[in-house]
């Protein structure tokens, strides 16, 4: 008799404890379920605001581009200065121009390995040369960077073809080889293993 009372209150022990479980998971269920709700949300007003965003931004340089015409109407001369300022507020905004041209890009790219090239040390402010050239690199190689993520949202919304995009990244490539080529140069000529 002992044995049966003692498997009885055993297996209602078992039931009551998947039972507690099951009632924790479920609470637990329901907040990851809120959470969700509330990230999904956070991400809805994410989009609007971004929307708006774009909005704004396209009013920004329809503006420009207005303001541009009208000057252009109006003083020839200063025309081409104000369309600058228009072109630069469209490769802002998203249009299809890029921030800088690939040839000024590559232009870019061949003054630093020249100068880079040229550098010599001369013992006595070493260091700053050295990081002051690696820091004029790493600004084209940032350059190059946004200028490939510029071409990838081009390739994206349709107003690059995939012939052209394939084109230009692989120049793209070049010239990030060639500079990455300079930088080891100018580490191996400093004898600074950066």
């Amino acid at each position: 008799m002992k044995k049966r009372t003692l498997l009885a209150i055993g297996a209602v022990t078992v039931l009551l404890l998947t039972g507690c479980q099951s009632s924790s998971s479920n609470a637990e269920t329901e907040a990851l379920k809120e959470q969700i709700a509330q990230l999904e949300q956070q991400i809805a007003d994410l989009q609007t605001a971004d929307s708006s965003d774009d909005t704004a931004a396209a009013d920004d340089t329809a503006a420009a581009d207005a303001q541009a015409a009208d000057t252009s109407a109006n003083a020839g001369t200063d025309a081409a200065a104000d369309t600058g300022t228009a072109d630069t507020a469209a490769a802002d905004t998203g249009s299809s121009s890029t921030t800088y041209t690939l040839e000024e890009l590559t232009t870019m790219v061949n003054d630093y390995v020249t100068k880079a090239n040229a550098a010599t040390p001369s013992g006595s402010n070493d260091m700053e040369q050295f990081f002051s050239l690696k820091q004029e690199a790493n600004q084209i190689d940032n350059e190059l960077e946004i200028h490939e993520n510029e071409l990838e949202r081009q390739y994206r919304d349709g107003t690059l073809t995939r012939d052209e995009f394939r084109t230009n990244e692989r120049e793209l490539d070049h010239l990030e080889d060639l500079l990455d080529a300079a930088e080891d140069q100018l580490e191996y000529v400093f004898g600074i293993d950066d």
